[in-house]
């Protein structure tokens, strides 16, 4: 009887694994395919945030979600010029994270640099995940 219950339990288990490897091959695939409109950004606009900004980034950023999410996998943070500790904090969990950038209150005209037309085409036309 024991060893029909673990039998049954490991075979539920390889099931399991192989329908996650399965799920994470496919987001690996569709995240790393060129994406032909990539006008969409996220961006999170803060200022005096220090006592919150760490706890919520950090209990968002380990559960993949930017990457799930978004094509390019970037989470822009404009900081607009806080005084208190919210830019030293953004600027350390940049270093942990690779999808943030960290943008301060006059760098804001870089959010739209995706966006900007040339020669009727878009100068985000295909999102590596890597910024320009």
């Amino acid at each position: 009887m024991l060893q029909i219950f673990i039998e049954i339990s490991v075979c539920v288990l390889a099931a399991y694994g192989f329908i996650t490897l399965i799920h994470e091959t496919a987001l690996f695939v569709k995240q790393n395919r060129k994406y032909k409109n990539c006008m969409i950004k996220l961006v999170l606009v803060v200022k005096n945030q220090g006592e919150t900004i760490e706890g919520v980034l950090r209990s968002v950023l380990p559960r993949d979600f930017i990457r799930k999410l978004m094509p390019g996998g970037k989470l822009t943070i404009l900081d607009m010029d806080s005084v208190d500790d919210t830019m030293d904090i953004l600027k350390r969990l940049e270093r942990d994270y690779e999808c943030l950038e960290i943008l301060k209150g006059s760098e804001k005209d870089l959010l739209f640099r995706y966006f900007d037309v040339k020669n009727g085409e878009e100068s985000g036309a295909e999102c590596s995940g890597k910024n320009t």
